[in-house]
Protein backbone atom coordinates (compact mmCIF):
# COMPACT_ATOMS: atom_id res chain seq x y z
CA UNK A 1 0.00 0.00 0.00
CA UNK A 2 1.43 3.40 -0.94
CA UNK A 3 2.63 5.45 2.04
CA UNK A 4 0.38 8.40 1.31
CA UNK A 5 -2.84 6.26 1.54
CA UNK A 6 -2.35 5.05 5.15
CA UNK A 7 -2.43 8.50 6.79
CA UNK A 8 -5.55 9.36 4.79
CA UNK A 9 -7.34 6.20 5.96
CA UNK A 10 -6.38 6.85 9.58
CA UNK A 11 -7.68 10.40 9.29
CA UNK A 12 -11.05 9.15 8.00
CA UNK A 13 -11.33 6.59 10.81
CA UNK A 14 -10.63 9.14 13.57
CA UNK A 15 -13.07 11.60 11.99
CA UNK A 16 -15.87 8.98 11.87
CA UNK A 17 -15.22 7.92 15.48
CA UNK A 18 -15.37 11.52 16.66
CA UNK A 19 -18.66 12.13 14.82
CA UNK A 20 -20.16 8.92 16.27
CA UNK A 21 -19.18 9.89 19.83
CA UNK A 22 -20.62 13.37 19.35
CA UNK A 23 -23.92 11.88 18.11
CA UNK A 24 -24.10 9.53 21.10
CA UNK A 25 -23.50 12.40 23.51
CA UNK A 26 -26.25 14.43 21.84
CA UNK A 27 -28.90 11.70 21.86
CA UNK A 28 -28.32 10.28 25.35
CA UNK A 29 -29.17 12.32 28.48
CA UNK A 30 -26.44 12.75 31.10
CA UNK A 31 -26.03 9.64 33.27
CA UNK A 32 -26.28 11.80 36.38
CA UNK A 33 -29.99 12.44 35.77
CA UNK A 34 -30.97 8.93 34.65
CA UNK A 35 -31.78 6.41 37.36
CA UNK A 36 -31.67 2.92 35.87
CA UNK A 37 -29.96 -0.40 36.44
CA UNK A 38 -27.94 -2.22 33.79
CA UNK A 39 -30.99 -4.46 33.51
CA UNK A 40 -34.30 -2.63 33.76
CA UNK A 41 -36.32 -3.27 36.90
CA UNK A 42 -39.52 -5.22 36.22
CA UNK A 43 -42.71 -3.63 37.57
CA UNK A 44 -45.49 -6.20 37.97
CA UNK A 45 -48.85 -5.12 36.55
CA UNK A 46 -52.19 -6.92 36.27
CA UNK A 47 -55.52 -6.18 34.61
CA UNK A 48 -57.56 -6.49 37.82
CA UNK A 49 -55.67 -4.22 40.25
CA UNK A 50 -53.64 -1.03 40.22
CA UNK A 51 -49.87 -0.87 40.65
CA UNK A 52 -48.49 2.28 42.31
CA UNK A 53 -45.07 3.88 41.74
CA UNK A 54 -44.06 6.74 44.07
CA UNK A 55 -41.09 9.05 43.38
CA UNK A 56 -39.17 11.72 45.24
CA UNK A 57 -40.48 14.59 43.11
CA UNK A 58 -43.44 15.62 40.95
CA UNK A 59 -43.91 13.40 37.91
CA UNK A 60 -44.17 15.37 34.67
CA UNK A 61 -43.81 12.66 32.02
CA UNK A 62 -44.58 8.96 31.59
CA UNK A 63 -43.63 7.28 28.31
CA UNK A 64 -44.80 3.68 27.87
CA UNK A 65 -43.53 1.73 24.88
CA UNK A 66 -46.77 -0.15 24.17
CA UNK A 67 -49.16 2.49 25.44
CA UNK A 68 -52.24 0.77 23.99
CA UNK A 69 -51.83 -2.13 26.42
CA UNK A 70 -51.63 -0.14 29.68
CA UNK A 71 -53.63 2.50 31.55
CA UNK A 72 -51.43 5.17 33.14
CA UNK A 73 -52.33 8.05 35.44
CA UNK A 74 -50.11 10.74 37.01
CA UNK A 75 -50.95 12.25 40.40
CA UNK A 76 -48.33 14.58 41.90
CA UNK A 77 -45.32 12.33 42.66
CA UNK A 78 -47.14 9.04 41.98
CA UNK A 79 -47.89 7.00 38.86
CA UNK A 80 -50.77 4.52 38.71
CA UNK A 81 -50.54 1.70 36.16
CA UNK A 82 -52.86 -1.11 35.14
CA UNK A 83 -52.91 -3.51 32.17
CA UNK A 84 -55.82 -3.11 29.77
CA UNK A 85 -55.95 -6.84 29.02
CA UNK A 86 -54.57 -10.16 30.20
CA UNK A 87 -51.12 -11.26 29.07
CA UNK A 88 -50.13 -7.79 27.86
CA UNK A 89 -46.58 -7.97 26.45
CA UNK A 90 -43.68 -6.49 28.45
CA UNK A 91 -42.79 -2.94 27.53
CA UNK A 92 -40.21 -0.34 28.68
CA UNK A 93 -41.31 2.73 30.63
CA UNK A 94 -39.58 6.09 31.09
CA UNK A 95 -40.64 8.47 33.88
CA UNK A 96 -39.45 12.02 34.49
CA UNK A 97 -39.77 13.24 38.08
CA UNK A 98 -38.36 16.57 39.11
CA UNK A 99 -35.20 16.97 37.02
CA UNK A 100 -34.42 13.25 36.93
CA UNK A 101 -35.45 10.25 34.82
CA UNK A 102 -36.28 6.69 35.85
CA UNK A 103 -36.34 3.74 33.47
CA UNK A 104 -38.00 0.37 34.03
CA UNK A 105 -40.14 -2.28 32.39
CA UNK A 106 -43.82 -3.20 32.79
CA UNK A 107 -44.47 -6.94 33.02
CA UNK A 108 -47.91 -8.55 33.20
CA UNK A 109 -48.66 -11.00 36.03
CA UNK A 110 -52.00 -12.42 37.12
CA UNK A 111 -51.64 -11.23 40.72
CA UNK A 112 -48.79 -8.90 41.70
CA UNK A 113 -47.17 -9.64 45.05
CA UNK A 114 -45.78 -6.10 45.13
CA UNK A 115 -48.30 -3.34 44.29
CA UNK A 116 -46.55 -0.29 45.79
CA UNK A 117 -43.09 0.56 44.43
CA UNK A 118 -41.34 3.21 46.51
CA UNK A 119 -38.65 5.04 44.49
CA UNK A 120 -38.52 8.13 46.70
CA UNK A 121 -34.88 7.57 47.67
CA UNK A 122 -32.63 8.39 44.70
CA UNK A 123 -34.95 6.57 42.32
CA UNK A 124 -33.96 3.17 43.74
CA UNK A 125 -36.50 0.70 45.06
CA UNK A 126 -36.63 1.25 48.81
CA UNK A 127 -35.73 -1.56 51.18
CA UNK A 128 -37.12 -2.02 54.68
CA UNK A 129 -35.20 -3.23 57.71
CA UNK A 130 -36.31 -6.81 57.10
CA UNK A 131 -34.75 -6.85 53.66
CA UNK A 132 -38.04 -6.80 51.76
CA UNK A 133 -38.96 -4.10 49.31
CA UNK A 134 -40.59 -1.03 50.79
CA UNK A 135 -44.20 -1.05 49.79
CA UNK A 136 -44.39 -4.83 49.75
CA UNK A 137 -47.96 -3.87 50.48
CA UNK A 138 -48.11 -3.05 54.20
CA UNK A 139 -51.09 -0.93 53.07
CA UNK A 140 -52.59 -3.84 51.17
CA UNK A 141 -52.01 -7.04 53.08
CA UNK A 142 -54.34 -9.03 50.87
CA UNK A 143 -52.14 -8.44 47.83
CA UNK A 144 -49.63 -10.86 49.33
CA UNK A 145 -52.19 -13.67 49.53
CA UNK A 146 -50.62 -14.86 52.78
CA UNK A 147 -53.78 -14.77 54.89
CA UNK A 148 -56.61 -16.50 53.07
CA UNK A 149 -58.75 -16.43 56.20
CA UNK A 150 -58.39 -12.66 56.45
CA UNK A 151 -59.28 -12.26 52.79
CA UNK A 152 -62.41 -14.34 53.27
CA UNK A 153 -63.29 -12.22 56.30
CA UNK A 154 -63.01 -9.01 54.27
CA UNK A 155 -65.12 -10.39 51.45
CA UNK A 156 -67.68 -11.56 54.01
CA UNK A 157 -67.96 -8.06 55.47
CA UNK A 158 -68.34 -6.57 51.99
CA UNK A 159 -71.15 -9.04 51.35
CA UNK A 160 -72.81 -7.92 54.58
CA UNK A 161 -72.40 -4.26 53.59
CA UNK A 162 -74.21 -4.89 50.31
CA UNK A 163 -77.35 -5.74 52.27
CA UNK A 164 -77.31 -2.61 54.43
CA UNK A 165 -79.75 0.26 54.01
CA UNK A 166 -78.39 3.36 52.30
CA UNK A 167 -77.16 5.97 54.77
CA UNK A 168 -75.18 8.72 53.00
CA UNK A 169 -77.08 9.79 49.89
CA UNK A 170 -76.00 13.43 50.40
CA UNK A 171 -72.37 12.59 49.53
CA UNK A 172 -72.80 12.53 45.77
CA UNK A 173 -71.62 13.91 42.43
CA UNK A 174 -73.52 14.24 39.13
CA UNK A 175 -71.77 14.35 35.74
CA UNK A 176 -72.67 13.31 32.18
CA UNK A 177 -76.08 11.99 33.34
CA UNK A 178 -74.31 9.69 35.81
CA UNK A 179 -74.78 9.90 39.58
CA UNK A 180 -72.14 8.56 41.97
CA UNK A 181 -72.99 8.59 45.67
CA UNK A 182 -71.77 7.02 48.90
CA UNK A 183 -74.32 4.52 50.14
CA UNK A 184 -72.58 3.01 53.18
CA UNK A 185 -69.28 3.06 55.03
CA UNK A 186 -67.96 0.88 57.86
CA UNK A 187 -64.63 0.37 59.63
CA UNK A 188 -62.85 -2.40 61.43
CA UNK A 189 -59.35 -2.41 62.93
CA UNK A 190 -57.66 -2.89 59.55
CA UNK A 191 -59.94 -1.71 56.74
CA UNK A 192 -62.57 0.81 55.68
CA UNK A 193 -65.48 -0.75 53.78
CA UNK A 194 -67.23 1.40 51.19
CA UNK A 195 -70.40 0.88 49.16
CA UNK A 196 -71.15 3.25 46.29
CA UNK A 197 -74.31 3.76 44.30
CA UNK A 198 -74.14 4.52 40.57
CA UNK A 199 -77.23 5.70 38.69
CA UNK A 200 -76.81 5.48 34.92
CA UNK A 201 -79.35 7.78 33.28
CA UNK A 202 -77.92 7.22 29.80
CA UNK A 203 -78.54 4.43 27.29
CA UNK A 204 -74.85 3.47 27.22
CA UNK A 205 -73.45 0.97 29.71
CA UNK A 206 -70.93 2.34 32.20
CA UNK A 207 -68.05 -0.12 32.57
CA UNK A 208 -66.10 0.72 35.73
CA UNK A 209 -62.64 -0.27 34.62
CA UNK A 210 -60.24 1.78 36.76
CA UNK A 211 -60.90 2.85 40.37
CA UNK A 212 -58.54 5.16 42.28
CA UNK A 213 -58.58 5.94 46.01
CA UNK A 214 -56.49 8.79 47.39
CA UNK A 215 -56.25 10.29 50.85
CA UNK A 216 -56.05 14.07 50.37
CA UNK A 217 -54.89 16.37 53.15
CA UNK A 218 -55.45 20.06 52.42
CA UNK A 219 -53.41 22.58 54.40
CA UNK A 220 -55.94 25.32 53.50
CA UNK A 221 -53.11 27.76 52.89
CA UNK A 222 -52.61 29.74 49.73
CA UNK A 223 -49.28 30.74 48.26
CA UNK A 224 -49.46 33.87 46.11
CA UNK A 225 -53.18 33.21 45.56
CA UNK A 226 -52.43 29.94 43.80
CA UNK A 227 -54.08 26.56 44.30
CA UNK A 228 -54.14 25.35 47.90
CA UNK A 229 -51.36 23.03 48.99
CA UNK A 230 -52.45 19.42 48.96
CA UNK A 231 -50.77 16.22 50.11
CA UNK A 232 -51.98 13.11 48.33
CA UNK A 233 -51.47 9.48 49.26
CA UNK A 234 -52.69 6.60 47.06
CA UNK A 235 -54.59 3.80 48.78
CA UNK A 236 -54.65 0.41 47.09
CA UNK A 237 -58.07 -1.30 47.29
CA UNK A 238 -57.83 -4.59 49.18
CA UNK A 239 -61.23 -5.98 48.29
CA UNK A 240 -64.06 -5.59 45.82
CA UNK A 241 -64.62 -6.53 42.20
CA UNK A 242 -63.05 -4.99 39.09
CA UNK A 243 -64.71 -4.38 35.71
CA UNK A 244 -68.19 -3.90 37.12
CA UNK A 245 -70.82 -2.78 34.60
CA UNK A 246 -73.84 -0.56 35.27
CA UNK A 247 -76.03 -1.03 32.23
CA UNK A 248 -77.93 1.85 30.68
CA UNK A 249 -80.99 3.16 32.53
CA UNK A 250 -80.21 1.11 35.64
CA UNK A 251 -78.76 1.56 39.13
CA UNK A 252 -75.80 -0.43 40.38
CA UNK A 253 -73.70 -0.73 43.54
CA UNK A 254 -69.92 -1.02 43.93
CA UNK A 255 -68.16 -2.24 47.07
CA UNK A 256 -64.52 -1.86 48.05
CA UNK A 257 -62.26 -2.32 51.06
CA UNK A 258 -59.29 0.03 51.51
CA UNK A 259 -56.66 0.17 54.27
CA UNK A 260 -57.86 1.94 57.40
CA UNK A 261 -56.44 5.44 57.82
CA UNK A 262 -56.86 8.47 60.06
CA UNK A 263 -57.50 11.87 58.46
CA UNK A 264 -57.85 15.36 59.86
CA UNK A 265 -60.98 17.48 59.56
CA UNK A 266 -59.51 19.06 56.45
CA UNK A 267 -58.80 15.71 54.84
CA UNK A 268 -61.01 13.68 52.55
CA UNK A 269 -61.03 10.50 50.49
CA UNK A 270 -61.07 11.11 46.74
CA UNK A 271 -62.69 8.29 44.78
CA UNK A 272 -62.26 8.24 41.01
CA UNK A 273 -64.12 5.91 38.64
CA UNK A 274 -62.78 5.59 35.11
CA UNK A 275 -64.65 4.04 32.22
CA UNK A 276 -63.35 1.34 29.87
CA UNK A 277 -63.13 2.71 26.33
CA UNK A 278 -64.84 5.92 27.44
CA UNK A 279 -64.13 9.36 28.86
CA UNK A 280 -66.86 9.63 31.49
CA UNK A 281 -64.82 10.01 34.67
CA UNK A 282 -66.54 10.38 38.05
CA UNK A 283 -64.71 11.94 41.01
CA UNK A 284 -66.34 11.82 44.45
CA UNK A 285 -64.80 13.49 47.53
CA UNK A 286 -65.83 11.74 50.75
CA UNK A 287 -65.33 13.99 53.84
CA UNK A 288 -63.08 12.54 56.51
CA UNK A 289 -65.73 13.06 59.21
CA UNK A 290 -68.02 10.61 57.39
CA UNK A 291 -65.36 7.90 57.55
CA UNK A 292 -64.02 8.79 61.00
CA UNK A 293 -67.50 8.53 62.52
CA UNK A 294 -68.54 5.40 60.66
CA UNK A 295 -69.81 2.42 62.64
CA UNK A 296 -67.76 -0.75 63.00
CA UNK A 297 -68.56 -3.92 61.12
Amino acid sequence: MPNYILPALLGLLFSAAGASAQTARTQRPPSSVVVANETLLDVAVSDSSTTYLVFGGPVSLVDVGMANNYLVKIEANAVFVRAKRKNAPPTPMLIRYGSKYWMGRLVFVNRPVLQLYDFQKDGALGMSGTGTAAGSAPENELALDKELAKKNEVEGKLSKLRKAKEEHQAVAVVDNDLVLSLANVRNDKDFTYLRFKVINKTNIDYNVDFTDFQLVENAQKKFLARKKNEARRPLAPSGGLANQIITGRTTGYLTYAIPLYAATERGYLEVTLRELNGARVLVLPVPSRVINRASTI
